[in-house]
């Protein structure tokens, strides 16, 4: 009750845990004094401000092309991430696969958490993809503003067990996408059953160390101290990039498969990314079309020879979302990794809520415009 509402100092509210940097870091070339990207600074140094932004970067081919930082920040100073933790989750379940910890996405939840098996018959036909995919039919409300509700007491440090523990289904499992970050949580505790090894220990020794990170990064924990898998990293700006950067390799890092190809084309695939919106705890980054009626939005489709869903805007148009190939893992406040795998761009944002600029879609313009 005393906080209630997120802010970006919350890190320091809560018991953390230390994820340890790498003894070989990865760093990106700086190629900020390169005049082929003094328009793309004279747009964004102007577009940024007021914007509530800690830090912007573009970075492009392994180069740094674009930099800004508000008063006071730097490079090194750690950022709160909120949901974008969710990215590096699900990119722990791939390895977990690809390491046949877990058989396959199409197991059933309860084959790892047998005692959520009781709670709602439901739960015997839920999968881990469907959980991965925001699509699990959980009986879990995600926004709410009441001290007692469940995301409050996750995001403030109730004992996620015991919430986990507890969970129902309102809707069959697959059926509605509905963004919960209960999933994760769930995600997290499956890893930790199937591995031995805590949440930290797994980001540490397949993430953040082999993608080189040059910092320390915080990872918050509950009253009970289990990490808070759906958000709360803190870590500087191009350590976050490096999951960018792993995911437009392909996996690869440095020569060395660190994440199958397969689960990587699978998570950043264009047609399900459209239609899904999300993908193995990535957001798609969205284009529409809109048409005033049901019939010239069908016939719009078969034109260009998609098979994509049609739906109604609250305003009363109808749309369908245009193909996309970027991707993005997304928190709360605007902050981002965008990865543009055409133009080979990352961008990441870190920052405040605001209401001057919508941020996703201006991440998004940024990158299709670096060619």
């Amino acid at each position: 009750m005393k906080y209630l509402i997120p802010d970006l100092g919350d890190s320091a509210k809560f018991e953390n845990v230390t994820i340890q940097k790498s003894a070989t870091p990865f760093y990106f070339k700086n190629n900020l004094a390169n005049k082929v990207y003094d328009s793309l600074k004279t747009r964004l140094d102007t577009s940024l401000i007021g914007t509530k932004t800690n830090v912007f970067l573009v970075i492009k081919n392994d180069s740094i092309i674009y930099q800004y930082l508000s008063d006071g920040n730097t490079l090194a100073v750690r950022q709160p991430s909120f949901s974008m933790a969710k990215s590096f989750v699900g990119t722990l379940v791939g390895m977990s696969v690809d390491r046949g910890e877990i058989k396959s996405t199409d197991d059933l939840v309860i084959k790892y958490l047998p005692e959520l098996a009781k709670n709602d018959e439901r739960f015997k036909r839920l999968t881990i993809q469907q959980v991965l995919d925001m699509r699990s039919g959980f009986d879990f409300k995600e926004r709410s503003f009441s001290p007692f509700s469940q995301i409050t007491r996750s995001y403030y440090g109730a004992n996620l067990k015991k919430i986990v523990g507890k969970l129902k289904m309102k809707n069959e499992p697959g059926k509605v996408f509905e963004y919960q970050s209960i999933n994760t949580q769930v995600l997290a505790f499956i890893l930790e059953k199937v591995t031995g090894k805590g949440m930290q220990e797994l980001m540490q020794e397949r993430l953040w160390k082999p993608l080189g990170a040059e910092s320390d990064a915080l990872w918050s924990l509950d009253n009970d101290e289990n990490i808070k898998a759906f958000c709360c990293i803190n870590a500087t700006a191009l350590d976050f990039a490096k999951i960018g950067r792993l995911y437009l390799n392909g996996g690869n890092w440095e020569g060395k498969q660190l994440i199958s190809k397969k689960w990587v084309d699978i998570t950043t695939n264009p047609d399900t990314l459209t239609k899904l919106r999300y993908k193995n705890q990535f957001w798609a980054t969205r284009d529409f079309k809109f048409f005033k009626d049901s019939i010239s939005t069908i016939n719009a489709l078969l034109k260009d020879k998609l098979d994509y869903p049609v739906e109604l805007n609250p305003d009363g148009r109808y749309f369908y979302a245009k193909k996309v190939y970027d991707y993005k893992a997304q928190g709360m406040f605007g902050q981002s990794v965008y990865a543009n795998p055409q133009n080979k761009v990352i961008i990441v944002r870190l920052g405040d809520r605001q209401k001057k600029v919508n941020l996703h879609s201006f991440v998004q313009m940024v990158g299709r415009s670096v060619k």
